[in-house]
This record gives structure tokens, C-alpha cells and sequence, in this order.
């Protein structure tokens, strides 16, 4: 006797059906004979390229020859490619010049603007650091932890921070700014 029980259902085991884009954007070629396939699939895997994709690159190629639009092939793509890579390469190498000599113009100009603060017995025109009047006048109050990052001068270069300083004192001495516990106050 058989019993009527729910009925077991078996799946299927296989290649899953494709996509629905996939399908759309599937062709079908047919080559005039096997040597043709064989030929074509040699050459696309020499290439380093499917089958599929060796066939869309000819294509591509052979459309753009009769100037049916701005395609470009892989070929051309690498080609750019390696060029705009080149071009990128050396503009790397020449800002790396040109920052390490703005660096090194930088450094000079700082020591051509503080020795003359350097000197005790100096006289006659000595340049401000706009800077440092600038940054007084604009925060009226600035501690001394916060001035030489502002001014962005190296904590460990000592000549420009003795010139910072003599500038300092020369601004306290016309009574421009005024010191107190944490820093300078700007009075004028």
C-alpha cells in the first residue's frame, strides 16, 4: 500500500540559469569553420584575453579605423596608460625638487630676517617679523606655549628663537605689548 503523505520534491543540480542582463547582452557568432575558432581562440589566448573579449577589442579596433566614433582600444588604453603613468612619475620627481629647494630658500630667508635681531650691537633699520605683530594684534592675548607654533618656528632652532624673542623685547620696550604670567597681551 502506497501513502498519500506529502510528496518529496528533488532539486536540480546543474548550472544555475543566467542572468537576464547577461542573456540580453549575449550574441551568437558562427564562424565559417573550426579552424576559424581554433585560430581565433589561439590568438585571443596568446593576447592574455578571452575569447569574448578578443573578439570586442577587433571590433572595436576595426570601427574606430573607419571612424565610427571615439572608441579606443585596449591597446591605445595601455598605451596612455603607461604614458600618463611616466608624465605623473616625473612631475612627482620635480615637485620633490622644487619643495626641497622652497625648503632650503625658506631656511635662508629666516636666517637673513633674524640675524640682524641676533646682533646687540646692530644698528640701524631692522625688519619686524610681520607676523609676530600681526599674530599680537589679532589675538591681543597669546600664551607662550602657542607663539612659535603659530609663527611656525622650530622649537629646536635656538637663532630664530632668540630673534623671535629680541623682536619681543623691542615690541615690550615701545610698550606695544605687555607680558604676564601665561604670555603677552597686546595694549597699542
Amino acid at each position: 500500500m502506497e501513502s498519500n503523505g506529502p510528496k518529496k520534491t528533488i532539486k536540480k543540480v546543474g548550472r544555475p540559469k543566467k542572468s537576464e542582463s547577461t542573456s540580453k547582452r549575449q550574441i551568437n557568432v558562427y564562424l565559417p569553420s573550426m579552424v576559424m575558432v581554433e585560430e581565433w581562440r589561439t590568438l585571443a589566448l596568446e593576447s592574455g584575453v578571452s575569447l569574448s573579449r578578443w573578439v570586442q577589442e577587433h571590433i572595436e579596433s576595426s570601427l574606430q579605423q573607419n571612424g565610427e566614433g571615439p572608441r579606443y582600444s585596449r591597446r591605445d588604453l595601455i598605451d596612455r596608460n603607461l604614458v600618463l603613468e611616466e608624465e605623473n612619475q616625473k612631475l612627482h620627481q620635480e615637485m620633490a625638487i622644487k619643495s626641497k629647494a622652497y625648503e632650503a630658500l625658506d631656511r635662508e630667508l629666516q636666517q637673513l630676517r633674524t640675524k640682524p635681531f641676533l646682533d646687540s650691537v646692530y644698528q640701524g633699520y631692522r625688519l619686524m617679523k610681520q607676523e609676530l605683530v600681526k599674530t599680537f594684534r589679532e589675538r591681543k592675548k597669546i600664551s607662550y606655549d602657542e607663539l612659535l607654533p603659530v609663527l611656525r618656528v622650530n622649537p629646536r632652532d635656538m637663532e630664530s628663537i632668540k630673534a623671535v624673542n629680541a623682536q619681543i623685547d623691542i615690541l615690550l620696550d615701545l610698550g606695544i605689548i605687555e607680558q604676564d604670567l601665561r604670555g603677552w597681551r597686546w595694549i597699542s
